[in-house]
C-alpha cells in the first residue's frame, strides 16, 4: 500500500502553516521507507525547505487550463455537467500515476475535491465560520458560502477526518451530522518548540533593540495571534484602559502576527486611546524573537472568539507559562484547570483576574500544563494516529485489492 501526504501552507497565516510544517517533520523522522509514504506539495517554497529538512517531496503544479478547470469545478451547475462526462482532474490522474492509495491532506484543502476514486483523509482545524458569522473573514468574498459548499461535498467522501479537539469532533456532528467513527482527534502541536536553535538563526539588531527594552519592564504578556477580527483584541485594548485608569502600570502587552485586515484599525485604537506605552504590536515576527518572548513573559493570552484550541495554549503549557484564555470556547474539564479563564464580554474580568494572579496558583496550573503537553503533544502521538489510520484503510483497502 501506498500512502501520500499532501502538503500546502501559506506563511501568512502561521498557526496553521507551522502546524503542517511540524506534522510533516513528525511523519518524516516517524515513518520509514518500508511505509512506502510519500510527500506533495503543490508550493516551491515548502518544497525547497522541505528538502533542507531531508524531506523529499514530489511536486505538483497546474497550468492554465487546469486553474480554469477547477474555477469551473466550483461552479456547481458546471460541475454536473463534468461528473456527467466522467471528467477526471488533472490531481486525480497525478495520484494514480504514482499509484497512490490513500493521500493524507494535512490541511482543509480544496484538492480534497479532486482525488476521484483515490480515497482521501482530511485535517479540519475549525468550523468557525458556523459560529462566528458576523466577522469580515467570515462574510468577504463569500467566504461563507464556499466552506460550506466545500465541507458539504468532502465531509462524507474522506475515509477519515483529523480534528484538533474533542470539542471540534462534536461541531463536526452538530453541524454536518458526520459519522463520529470516521472523526479521529489529533492534538496540535506547536512546531516553536521543536526547532533546534542552530535553526532558529540570529535576532536582528532591530529585534535586540526591542527585545531588551521589552525585557527591562516589569510583567509582559503577549498574545502571539493574526489580526484577525475574531481575534478580539479591541478586548485587550479595553481592559488596558482600565488598568491605565485605575493606575496599574506593571503590566505590558505585546501584540504580534500578520496582518490580515485588522492591523491598522487595532494600531489606531491603541493610539486613540494613548496606551502606546502599555501596548506593543509587532507585525509577524521571527521564530527566535517569538520564542524570546516566550522565554521572557509572565503571560501569555488568547482573547479570541474562535477555538476551542489555538496553537499559543500549547505554547504557554511548553515554555511553562500562565494563560489568560477565553472561558467560552472550550468545555473541556481538563484545560479548564489549566487556564486562567476570561469573560470576552467583560473586560473588568480580565483586570480582576490580573489583579488577583498569585504564585501558588500560577504553579499549580502550570504543573498541570506541562502533564498535558506531556499526554497529547508528543511526536508519538502524530504517528499512531496517522498509522492507525493507514492500518485500518489497509484492511479495508484488502477486499478489492492486493499489495
Amino acid at each position: 500500500m501506498k500512502t501520500a501526504f499532501f502538503i500546502e501552507g501559506n506563511p501568512n497565516n502561521p498557526g496553521g502553516y507551522n502546524q503542517i510544517l511540524n506534522t510533516t517533520i513528525f511523519i518524516k523522522n516517524s515513518f520509514n521507507k518500508n511505509d512506502n509514504i510519500l510527500f506533495i506539495t503543490n508550493d516551491i517554497n515548502l518544497k525547497n525547505l522541505f528538502k533542507k529538512n531531508d524531506v523529499s517531496c514530489d511536486f505538483y503544479t497546474k497550468n492554465i487550463f487546469e486553474k480554469l478547470t477547477d474555477y469551473i469545478l466550483g461552479l456547481s451547475f458546471l460541475l454536473r455537467f463534468l461528473i456527467y462526462f466522467n471528467f477526471k482532474h488533472s490531481f486525480s490522474k497525478f495520484l494514480k500515476k504514482r499509484e497512490i492509495d490513500l493521500v493524507i491532506f494535512l490541511s482543509p484543502t480544496e484538492f480534497s475535491r479532486y482525488c476521484d476514486n483515490v480515497n482521501f483523509v482530511l485535517n479540519i482545524w475549525d468550523l468557525d465560520h458556523k459560529k462566528n458569522s458576523p466577522f469580515p473573514e467570515h462574510k468577504n468574498d463569500y467566504t461563507f458560502e464556499k466552506r460550506e459548499d466545500f465541507l458539504k461535498s468532502v465531509l462524507f467522501k474522506a475515509f477519515k477526518i483529523v480534528v484538533a479537539h474533542k470539542e471540534n469532533k462534536k461541531d463536526l456532528i452538530k453541524f454536518y451530522s458526520c459519522d463520529e467513527k470516521k472523526i479521529v482527534i489529533q492534538s496540535f502541536i506547536p512546531l516553536l518548540p521543536n526547532i533546534p536553535d542552530n535553526e532558529l538563526g540570529s535576532l536582528t539588531e532591530n529585534e535586540k533593540i526591542n527585545l531588551k527594552s521589552i525585557i527591562s519592564k516589569n510583567k509582559i504578556i503577549i498574545y502571539p495571534a493574526t489580526f484577525w477580527a475574531h481575534k478580539n483584541h479591541k478586548y485587550i485594548i479595553e481592559a488596558v484602559e482600565i488598568l491605565k485608569k485605575n493606575n496599574i502600570n506593571e503590566f505590558r502587552f505585546i501584540f504580534c502576527g500578520s496582518d490580515r485586515g485588522n492591523f491598522d484599525y487595532i494600531k489606531q485604537l491603541i493610539e486613540k486611546k494613548k496606551l502606546s506605552q502599555l501596548i506593543t504590536m509587532y507585525p509577524l515576527v521571527s521564530n527566535l524573537f517569538l520564542k524570546n518572548l516566550y522565554e521572557n513573559c509572565f503571560a501569555v493570552i488568547m482573547a479570541t472568539d474562535s477555538g476551542p484550541t489555538n496553537l499559543p495554549l500549547y505554547e504557554s503549557m511548553y515554555f511553562n507559562k500562565p494563560i489568560l484564555y477565553s472561558n467560552k470556547i472550550s468545555n473541556d474539564n481538563e484545560l479548564k484547570d489549566i487556564i486562567f479563564p476570561i469573560n470576552l464580554s467583560d473586560p473588568e474580568d480580565l483586570v480582576n483576574k490580573l489583579k488577583d494572579l498569585n504564585k501558588e496558583t500560577i504553579i499549580e496550573k502550570v504543573n498541570k500544563g506541562q502533564i498535558y503537553y506531556q499526554s497529547h503533544c508528543l511526536q508519538k502521538n502524530i504517528h499512531e494516529t496517522y498509522k492507525n489510520i493507514i492500518d485500518e484503510f489497509n484492511d479495508v483497502k484488502k477486499k478489492w485489492k492486493f499489495d
